[in-house]
């Protein structure tokens, strides 16, 4: 039986809902893309890869989280980003391994609070390592979820915030035959490439995109958009972005 995951990425919130960033109403736009995403159907799980808040308080996060919840109430995964903090974070959402039918989804934890840049602790990469090694996953297609890329996307200066020890994290998931993808954000563009047998995949945002092979940060006019991934019973990952109209943007 395949498995439809949904992704979202990059929201931005604030704790008051009205309030904007780069001209966009980010509430705004999340609404619109969970409410066009559902309209499309229902998922088996929600991923949620990073910079949820803007402004990561108490009050980002449970409206982050009642947002989804309104909508859906199947298991989520939330990954922090560079924008987040990490004990409010932790403590208000979902942030546990999602283990349906043939697959876990695994989350690794990118961000340092207060820097732009990704670097994944040695604790854990060490506890990724014995998720990945753990004796009741033998046999299980792994999806592991962070926020920042492990590769360059080809934008000298998002490149700069890749992850800092990427070889280290690569290396982990190549260890383990069992990990079909990376999944991420922070690059607020539709990535796709593959690094040996694994496939890293990022997203745009819901709220703005960053325009593709830029120099330096530069907007792009692209329509704030989602992820829908099939996972199938033989490890296969069938995926594509879909987006709000232009109209749509809320601006």
């Amino acid at each position: 039986m395949s498995l439809t995951v949904l992704q979202v990425t990059d929201t931005h919130l604030f704790p008051e809902p009205d309030e904007s960033l780069l001209g966009v109403r980010t509430q705004d736009t999340l609404d619109a893309v969970l409410d066009h995403a559902f309209r499309e159907g229902m998922p088996d799980a929600l991923i949620a890869s990073g910079d949820l808040a803007q402004v990561g308080q108490p009050a980002t996060y449970h409206r982050f989280l009642q947002t989804v919840r309104s909508r859906f109430a199947g298991p989520c995964l939330c990954v922090p980003g560079n924008h987040d903090l990490g004990e409010p974070f932790a403590r208000i959402l979902p942030t546990q391994p999602v283990h349906l039918g043939a697959w876990d989804l695994l989350g690794v934890d990118t961000h340092i609070d207060d820097r732009v840049d990704g670097d994944v602790a040695e604790a854990e990469l060490r506890r990724l390592e014995e998720a990945l090694s753990a004796p009741e996953s033998t046999g299980r297609h792994v999806l592991v979820v962070g926020h920042h890329c492990p590769v360059d996307v080809g934008a000298p200066w998002l490149d700069e915030h890749r992850i800092a020890n990427a070889d280290a994290l690569l290396g982990v998931l190549a260890a383990c035959d069992r990990v079909r993808g990376y999944l991420g954000g922070h690059v607020h563009q539709e990535v796709d490439r593959q690094v040996g047998a694994l496939r890293v995949l990022a997203s745009p945002s819901t709220c703005f995109q960053f325009a593709p092979h830029s120099e330096r940060f530069t907007l792009d006019d692209t329509a704030p958009g989602w992820r829908w991934l099939t996972l199938h019973d033989d490890g296969a990952i069938e995926t594509q972005v879909a987006r709000l109209a232009p109209a749509s943007n809320h601006r």
